[in-house]
């Protein structure tokens, strides 16, 4: 895990939030954690039992944690360039409140899987265009 810590030490510009689907004894909530740094590397710790980190087939980096009490699903996107304190805590509290869209998260975020492929060497589809995008 260290070497991969050294192989992802890439500085972004931005922030990164950990989007989280968690499993409670009393159920599931979303949640999410900031990581202020703004550096891949820091995604890579974990205090659960064991946890597992992949880039899913749309590039995003996630993570599968599993604990005592379930298993807790993470979503890894760094803030996009420009956007506001106020757009930042809008996302924050779509999630806290269980209802933040991939839309929401799309419109202010974008994934990390692209600059961890370029590590690795592995690919990864383009990300889906809308019609408008694709004229």
């Amino acid at each position: 895990l260290y070497d991969e810590r050294v192989n992802l030490n890439i500085q972004l510009s931005q922030p990164i939030i950990v989007i989280g689907d968690l499993g409670r004894w009393n159920g599931r909530v979303s949640g999410y954690k900031m990581i202020d740094s703004g550096n891949i590397k820091d995604c890579l710790y974990s205090d659960t039992d064991y946890t597992e980190w992949y880039v899913d087939k749309y590039g995003d980096l996630r993570a599968d944690a599993v604990h005592h009490d379930g298993t807790n699903h993470y979503l890894y996107r760094v803030f996009k360039d420009g956007v506001t304190d106020t757009q930042i805590e809008n996302l924050q509290d779509k999630i806290y409140n269980g209802k933040a869209t991939r839309a929401d998260i799309t419109r202010v975020t974008k994934r990390l899987g692209d600059d961890i492929a370029g590590v690795y060497g592995f690919p990864i589809p383009n990300q889906r265009q809308t019609n408008e995008q694709a004229r």
